[in-house]
Formats: C-alpha cells, sequence, structure tokens
C-alpha cells in the first residue's frame, strides 16, 4: 500500500520566520568600508614600521599578500637634487647673473640664486609652476636657506594695519 507523504510541511509550519534584527544594532550602523579601509593601512603601515614582512602581516591580518603589498607601497625617496626644470630655471632666470657670466660658474652658485628669488618672482619665471617652485623651496630648506620675503605681501599688510588704525 502506498502513503502520501508529504515533505518538511509539518517543519516549515512548526518553524517561526527569523527574528529581524533592527537597524540600530551597533555593528550595522558603525561599518564603514572606507573607515575599515583606513583601519587596515594604518595596521599594515604600522606592522611593516616594526619590520614584519609580507608574508606575516597577510598571516597576521588575515589577509592576502598582495592586498598588503597594495597597502604598504614603497616610499618614494626624497630627491636631493632638483628638476631639470628648476635647473634650467634658476639657470637662465632674471637672478641668474648673481652667480657670474658663464653657466658653470652659475651652477656652483645655485643656492644664492635661488635664494634670491621670492615666491611670485620664481612663479613668474617660465616653465615654473607650484610643483617646481615647491621643489625648489624645499631644495633651499634642506641647504639652509629660504625664499627671499615678498616685498608686495609686506607693504600690502602694512596697508591693512594702516587702514585699519
Amino acid at each position: 500500500m502506498l502513503t502520501l507523504v508529504k515533505d518538511d510541511l509539518s517543519v516549515q509550519q512548526d518553524s517561526q520566520p527569523p527574528e529581524r534584527r533592527s537597524r540600530s544594532t551597533p555593528r550595522e550602523s558603525n561599518y564603514n568600508r572606507r573607515r575599515f579601509l583606513g583601519w587596515l593601512r594604518d595596521e599594515v603601515a604600522i606592522l611593516r614600521a616594526l619590520g614584519m614582512d609580507h608574508r606575516r602581516i597577510a598571516a597576521q591580518l588575515d589577509i592576502e599578500e598582495h592586498d598588503v603589498r597594495a597597502f604598504c607601497p614603497k616610499p618614494k625617496v626624497l630627491r636631493r637634487n632638483l628638476s631639470r626644470r628648476a635647473i634650467d630655471a634658476l639657470l637662465h632666470g632674471r637672478h641668474a647673473s648673481l652667480g657670474g657670466r658663464t653657466v658653470a660658474r652659475r651652477s656652483r652658485h645655485l643656492v644664492e640664486i635661488a635664494s634670491a628669488y621670492t615666491w611670485d618672482e620664481l612663479m613668474a619665471e617660465p616653465g615654473v609652476g607650484s610643483v617646481t617652485a615647491n621643489q625648489i623651496r624645499l631644495w633651499l630648506e634642506e641647504r639652509g636657506k629660504i625664499l627671499k620675503k615678498s616685498e608686495t605681501g609686506d607693504r600690502q599688510a602694512l596697508r591693512s594695519i594702516g587702514r585699519s588704525a
């Protein structure tokens, strides 16, 4: 004799639907992918500073080794030398004559030539933008010199003080 068997009907009817979590649970509301990736990047940097290699960091943080490499790219070595564009601007610019008449002499006096410029004068040189000007400024600071203070900025500041008094 054959009997009709209904599969899992009784189990489905007896079981209650799963409870929904409210959206205000701390785990869901505080999760932010950008924040998590920032935290992970910081952790990788700290472990790298402690001298751990990529494989150990990956095992420690339970991530892939290529992810560790992505989070800690090789640091850029600061350039000790000026870019070709910056050197050309200094050797052929308005204050180049301070270094001498020849390019060879001027190249030996680049620090004096560069420190004779104000920021505005440097930006006015052909081929010099903010990146090149910042390279020159930082290069001078490494050598204990700075760009000359802008006279127009000082005059404008004095005028504004005189007007308000």
